[in-house]
């Protein structure tokens, strides 16, 4: 094995989350902390919160929260779609000492039950009264849960077990009249290795289970990604508008976006839903996002779509495109990274007639950064891989994205791309107070900042996560370069070994289909088998509309739609629209440019195209969008049993 260390701090060197927030507060009272849509919060502070109004707010709750009862190391929970309220309830809990337990208010109630009862939670707040109602429904079966709080200033109470977030505020300021001296003394009583929230895995592959994370696996994470931008001379400060628009119940923007912004003194904007995020970046003009690849491959996606529609448009952007391509090598190094930072004066490196050509392709490059507001600086990546190809069109528009690798076990990010240090098809380098090494099989093992300190109530599985020397088996299977630059494989569990005995990445597989116009979702299989095939969800949305535009018949009555974080999907369709000859063509070309990526062992030989999409309604999804892997090999077995006994594909 190798090791790399890099740097680590010593407890006394970091704050609390709560000690942060407070310091913020304290440093900047009246800046702007939070912006909203006030009408979509009953016109709550005209959809503006300084720092001075948020802690008011967030006192208040935890003074509620003390009021009735709720000790130090008690667990809440928290049910909701982001929002400034999520924000106020987490700093609320950290401020009072209580461990905020996050789920995702899409997951059934058989998945809410299991992490109500397993964490142990006695408070259960909730975004909304659907979510209300869907818990009333199963109470019983959550026996030490006592009171619902629904996340609703307006909203009254029913009985003595639920509540409205205004009652809670009130409780709270009349509690503090009279015990401003408690509070204080509970919050001097918070520690740094104190827990600080409990995240449950997806469950990609069994129950979830919960992961306690401690106030000092959040501060230490903080502090190493804002030293990461410090030395490539940029800072986080109040100055910065971050745009939240992800799950904060997910590591990933609760980490980079509400805490970063918490720790540094940056304002949070709320997203009106996913589906406005380019209409609020207009509104809000955010510095930074957090974003997820298949966002990145949808804006793409359309963009081409688009630019298909216009001969001439097509021609002046492929021609100011090639010249990007150009300039971009003069942001590059010898170690085959990019300096996307703003302070990168690349211009200056070329030669004249370069630098000419680029300056009027750069005014058409403006008008797509535009879309992403005037103010913008970069966004970070995780949660799964982004193809490099399609990182470079982005870096040739002089869009920078930052990729990086973490889990909900290491805080988020572990791994991370230095805004001046780009590579393209690499997850990064180590962030600043961590260690991390290759296993001989190819695993990847970290330690140090952010790393979680136990499974809830699952000892035994918690010993199997460590190496006897102490390092966390992250369960990726890694690729390391010469310059300390990861780049993940697959899941390990997720390895495919065919009955030739030869191993198969369907990360790998999947990846060339990532920016397809025709596939949305394609799922690999092939284990003890004698070749790759691959069940394929084609783009509805593009078929429809190709459908219409041709004149070509397909019943409409077949199709099922859904509102998906306020976009409305088709999520399924007849089995005459996947007969269609253009769908079985288009389909086919795309897997066999695939395939051009691939080695023999690699390609698929066969595919199954599915009438529905795999979605977290029909439980084949986590709510990280990851697919769930024995539920499909259930679901779709006839089908994988078909595809091996054919001689071509068929539908």
């Amino acid at each position: 094995m190798t090791e790399q260390q890099t740097w680590k701090w010593q407890s006394e060197d970091l704050q609390t989350v709560c000690a942060a927030f407070n310091h913020t507060c304290d440093r900047l009272p009246h800046a702007k902390a939070q912006l909203f849509n006030a009408d979509l919060y009953g016109g709550d502070s005209q959809g503006v919160m300084t720092w001075s109004q948020m802690r008011e707010r967030v006192d208040a709750i935890a003074c509620g929260l003390m009021s009735m009862g709720l000790q130090k190391g008690d667990r809440a929970a928290i049910m909701s779609n982001s929002s400034p309220y999520w924000t106020h309830v987490d700093m609320a809990m950290s401020n009072c000492g209580v461990v905020s337990v996050t789920i995702y208010p899409t997951l059934s109630i058989q998945e809410v039950t299991h992490i109500v009862n397993d964490s142990g939670s006695r408070y259960l707040f909730v975004g909304n009264e659907d979510l209300l109602e869907m818990v009333l429904k199963d109470r019983d079966k959550m026996p030490g849960l006592e009171k619902v709080i629904v996340m609703r200033r307006e909203y009254q109470s029913q009985g003595t077990r639920v509540m409205g977030l205004g009652e809670l505020i009130h409780a709270g300021h009349s509690w503090k009249k009279d015990h401003a001296a408690d509070y204080a003394a509970r919050q001097e009583s918070i520690e740094i290795e104190d827990p600080f929230t409990l995240l449950y895995t997806s469950g990609t592959t069994g129950q979830s289970k919960g992961v306690l994370l401690s106030h000092w696996c959040a501060s230490s994470r903080m502090s190493g990604v804002n030293e990461v931008f410090e030395q490539a001379g940029m800072t986080i400060d109040e100055n910065d508008v971050g745009l939240c628009f992800l799950p904060l119940t997910h590591i990933f923007d609760r980490g980079s976006l509400q805490l970063m912004a918490l720790f540094n003194g940056a304002t949070i904007a709320y997203a009106d839903a996913p589906g406005t995020l380019l209409e609020d970046m207009q509104k809000y003009n955010p510095t930074w996002i957090n974003c997820v690849p298949r966002l990145y491959e949808k804006i793409y996606i359309t963009f081409q779509q688009k630019m298909a529609q216009s001969r001439l448009k097509k021609f002046l952007f492929n021609w100011a495109f090639a010249v990007g391509q150009k300039a971009l090598e003069y942001r590059k190094d010898d170690q085959g990274t990019y300096d996307m930072s703003p302070h990168c004066d690349f211009v200056s490196r070329m030669p004249r007639g370069l630098k000419l050509k680029y300056r009027m392709a750069d005014r058409l490059f403006a008008k797509i950064r535009a879309l992403f507001g005037d103010r913008f600086k970069f966004s970070f990546s995780a949660s799964a891989g982004i193809a490099a190809d399609l990182l470079e069109f982005y870096y040739t528009l002089g869009i920078a994205i930052c990729e990086g690798y973490g889990s909900t076990e290491s805080f988020n990010a572990c791994l991370l791309n230095p805004i001046t240090n780009c590579k393209p098809g690499f997850v990064g380098v180590n962030a600043n107070g961590g260690w991390s090494r290759v296993a001989e099989d190819g695993e990847l093992e970290i330690k140090g900042a952010g790393i979680f300190s136990e499974y809830l109530n699952v000892p035994e599985e918690t010993q199997e996560a460590f190496t006897e020397d102490g390092w966390f088996k992250t369960g990726d299977l890694v690729e390391k370069d010469k310059y300390g630059y990861y780049k993940v494989v697959d899941r390990k569990k997720a390895i495919i070994c065919t009955a030739l005995g030869k191993n198969v990445a369907p990360a790998k597989v999947e990846k060339p289909f990532s920016t397809s116009t025709f596939v949305e979702q394609v799922f690999i299989v092939g284990d003890e088998r004698k070749f790759i095939s691959a069940l394929i969800v084609p783009s509805f949305a593009y078929f429809i509309d190709y459908f219409e535009r041709h004149g070509i018949a397909y019943d409409k009555n077949a199709l099922s739609w859904s509102n998906t974080a306020g976009v409305e999907l088709c999520m399924s369709v007849g089995d005459d629209f996947i007969q269609q000859p253009v769908v079985i063509e288009k389909v086919q070309q795309e897997v066999n440019r695939a395939n051009k990526c691939l080695e023999t062992h690699e390609e698929i030989k066969q595919f199954h195209i599915l009438k529905s999409r795999f979605s977290e309604q029909n439980g084949q999804l986590t709510p990280t969008q990851k697919t769930k892997k024995r539920v499909l090999l259930e679901v779709y077995g006839k089908q994988i049993d078909a595809m091996y006994q054919r001689s071509r594909p068929q539908t």
